[in-house]
């Protein structure tokens, strides 16, 4: 059987740019913000982490330094984002924002696994550095 390079060259040059344009199966990409899940799944993060710690006030995002995904057995989510202490003690969070000038902002990255199917989150890596 003969094969035409001429057909096959340019459909494999087009076929790596698509790959190479979407990301690789499983591979991490930009997660969007805009997106309820992706969201929910950072303000999971957070309650999460504002139960793990000592503190009396919660701690809330200033700012989403970046946001990605993974499609692993359900989605995973790693978020980079500038934390800020709130005058809000814990329990008391009705309405809790983030001061407009923090006195000090401290970098976490959070990763959330999500299997939506299960109805199952988790928060299953935490790492804080001032």
């Amino acid at each position: 059987m003969l094969t035409n390079w001429k057909l096959v060259v340019p459909l494999l040059a087009v076929a790596f740019i698509v790959a190479s344009a979407e990301g690789m199966p499983g591979g991490v990409v930009d997660a969007n913000m805009n997106l309820q899940t992706t969201r929910d799944a950072l303000q999971f993060a957070v309650v999460e982490y504002n139960k793990r710690t000592n503190d009396l006030y919660v701690r809330q995002v200033a700012e989403v330094v970046n946001a990605q995904q993974q499609v692993v057995a359900g989605m995973k989510y790693i978020f980079t984002v500038q934390m800020a202490r709130t005058s809000c003690r814990k329990g008391d969070v009705e309405n809790c924002a983030v001061p407009k000038n923090p006195a000090a902002l401290y970098q976490c990255t959070f990763e959330v696994w999500s299997r939506s199917w299960l109805k199952e989150i988790q928060l299953i890596k935490t790492d804080c550095k001032p």
